[in-house]
């Protein structure tokens, strides 16, 4: 990917967003969820919110950033699935899956609005845009020289993430974009804080590409951002889980919290994230909601 690569995302569906809350694990459920309460209390507040926001026609350049978006986020997916299998490191796999429900949100909206789904073949690594395709193949190549190598494609893929959507941000006026927008901002830096760590955990150094370093730092410094859900502002809408500690909470936060998030049991126990599968949290917040 390229700094002047712009990404457009058009989300602009309620039951987009209400799948964030809707598809948290069990666990979550029976556990009430956070601030504002639990699974189900989650889900009439986004959809309240979602009811009061002004939907309108989508833009010929809106139908283009769907289609960029769902063929910018089967990249992703592609990736690391690829290296996921290459590495046999369970991060890869846990985003791979999270990216895979970007690109169900996506596509929902296009069937909302009957728009026509440029992946006619989903096969990893199949591209209708070139341009994709010798990203996917350039990528993978290089994350396939080291396991550092990897894991530095998929913090740089977030971190480029995370620059476009903050650029979308600072520009918007559409509310359900916004809302949109924020939410996916969310899951990548979930997906950066769980890259770095493993990265950490492997004695590699990865320095930001895109955003700058003051907000890479408060990334890393902050809490994992579990079952959030949050507003076109960016305030929280409601949350449905519980929150980790950032850099500064390392042994408890990141140890225990984040390696059994992604399944890897008492692996991430020790406070850097442990051996390999120690980083629980490769699908953002746990439970693969971005």
């Amino acid at each position: 990917m390229t700094k002047n690569s712009r990404t457009t995302i058009i989300l602009t569906s309620a039951v987009l967003l209400i799948a964030l809350v809707v598809s948290l694990p069990a666990e979550a459920q029976r556990r009430g969820g956070g601030r504002s309460g639990g699974t189900q209390n989650c889900s009439g507040i986004v959809a309240d919110y979602t009811d009061q926001l002004e939907l309108t026609p989508l833009s010929q350049s809106d139908i283009d950033g769907l289609n960029l978006m769902r063929e910018e986020e089967k990249l992703a997916r592609d990736v690391y699935l690829t290296l996921g299998e290459h590495w046999s490191l369970p991060i890869f796999s846990n985003i791979a899956r999270a990216e895979q429900q970007h690109m169900n949100r996506v596509l929902s909206i296009m069937d909302l609005y009957d728009i026509t789904d440029p992946i006619v073949d989903d096969t990893v690594g199949v591209f209708a845009d070139p341009h994709f395709a010798d990203l996917y193949t350039t990528l993978v190549d290089l994350g396939s020289q080291s396991l550092i190598d990897g894991l530095i494609v998929g913090a740089t893929i977030e971190d480029l993430d995370i620059y476009d959507l903050y650029e979308l941000i600072n520009i918007g006026t559409n509310d359900h974009l916004l809302f949109a927008w924020q939410n996916l901002a969310k899951g990548s830096r979930n997906h950066l804080r769980a890259f770095i760590s493993a990265l950490e955990a492997q004695e590699g150094i990865y320095q930001p590409q895109y955003i700058d370093q003051d907000a890479y730092d408060a990334i890393l410094a902050s809490e994992w951002e579990r079952g959030i859900i949050y507003d076109a502002n960016g305030d929280v809408l409601a949350q449905c889980g519980g929150t980790r500690g950032g850099r500064g909470g390392r042994g408890n936060g990141r140890g225990n919290g984040r390696g059994n998030g992604q399944g890897g049991g008492n692996q991430g126990g020790n406070g850097n994230g442990g051996n390999q599968g120690g980083p629980g949290s490769g699908d953002c917040d746990g439970s693969g909601n971005p």
